[in-house]
């Protein structure tokens, strides 16, 4: 009988849109000992499932939720088995199957590019892992698509790490209007999913008020509602962290090995290669881009967005517990029930390198 498929470790990596999770993303992808699934809740959207579950959710829904877990951990698509770039080197490959792993994914590729895509969009690409061999492989799922089933999803996979990226409310809403402004979004702003949840209600958000607001107060509250949820979920995990955005940004190398570390990984030369690369490239950039310079892109908000814009940004940020995260944004008016939990590697930790 073949031996089950299972991972020695399953990192759950999610965030909202824009907040850095496909870097961290591709930096955990680097190590040889990781498998990496790319956003294979849009692959499978798990219509099924609440999109705002209870924060303690019954055993009912836990099962159903490892249902649809399993299904996203054994998604093979270009998509979430062939995102760019492609680290072929692995512990738990040979090196013949990683040869023949990327030239499929090249190929189906260039298949898509010439309007095969319907045809090809649900091939499975091959992990190349011997049964035996599963026993060292980590496996990282990313996921920027459902912040609010992070606690659901976190409790159904018993053991696993979590790591929830969280970005400056200005970069975060800048950039996100940028991605609208281009028409990078392949989906339109939901405004009744978002006023589904709790968080939603207890702001006082009304349907017909919220539509009326300016995008930029949208995009606003949209950062308030989300990493409410996600970060109220964290607290209640026994093993998980929330990284700044920024700080991995002004010390990959010291955030990656922390990081690293929290999975039970080394830092390896292969990431370190990765880090300098991808932090220091001085080419032209993109959208959708892990290579990027670093040091230019931290603060870019700052220059992108007007004095003015950025007071209506942090006047809606600072009605939210989340500025504990940002002290110097705390406003004396405004109490904050929230604070990180301790340094202890568990629920809730800080900032990286603050």
């Amino acid at each position: 009988m073949r031996e089950p498929a299972v991972p020695a470790q399953i990192v759950l990596l999610f965030g909202l849109p824009r907040s850095g999770t496909t870097w961290l993303a591709k930096l955990f992808d680097s190590h040889p000992d990781v498998l990496y699934r790319h956003e294979p809740d849009i692959v499978h959207r798990g219509g099924h499932l609440p999109d705002w579950p209870a924060l303690e959710p019954d055993a009912a829904l836990l099962a159903e939720a490892r249902r649809y877990l399993d299904l996203l951990l054994a998604t093979r698509t270009l998509k979430t088995s062939g995102s760019r770039p492609v680290f072929s080197q692995k512990n738990y490959r040979s090196r013949l199957a990683s040869h023949l792993r990327a030239a499929l994914i090249h190929g189906v590729r260039a298949l898509e590019q010439v309007g095969a895509g319907p045809l090809t969009r649900r091939l499975p690409i091959p992990d190349g892992i011997a049964a035996a061999d599963w026993a060292r492989v980590t496996l990282v799922l990313k996921s920027v698509s459902s912040p609010t089933r992070l606690g659901l999803f976190a409790r159904a996979l018993p053991g696993c790490r979590v790591i929830f990226t969280i970005r400056h409310p200005c970069g975060q809403v800048a950039s996100m209007r940028r991605g609208e402004q281009l028409g990078a979004f392949e989906e339109a702003f939901d405004h009744d999913w978002l006023l589904a949840g709790e968080e939603a209600q207890a702001h006082g958000l009304e349907p017909a008020m919220f539509q009326r607001l300016p995008i930029l107060e949208q995009l606003a509250w949209q950062w308030v509602i989300l990493n409410e949820r996600a970060v109220a979920d964290v607290a209640r995990l026994p093993a998980a962290r929330i990284v700044r955005h920024a700080d991995l940004a002004r010390a990959p190398r010291a955030g990656a090995r922390e990081l690293l570390a929290f999975a039970g990984l080394s830092l390896t030369p292969a990431t370190e290669t990765f880090i300098r690369e991808s932090t220091e490239y001085d080419g032209e950039g993109r959208y959708y881009q892990v290579f990027r310079n670093a040091a230019a892109e931290i603060d870019k908000w700052r220059h992108e967005l007007s004095a003015e814009e950025q007071a209506r940004i942090l006047a809606i940020a600072r009605r939210s517990r989340l500025v504990a995260l940002w002290p110097e944004l705390t406003a004396p008016e405004h109490g904050c029930a929230f604070s990180p939990a301790p340094a202890d590697g568990h629920a809730g930790e800080g900032a990286i390198g603050d």
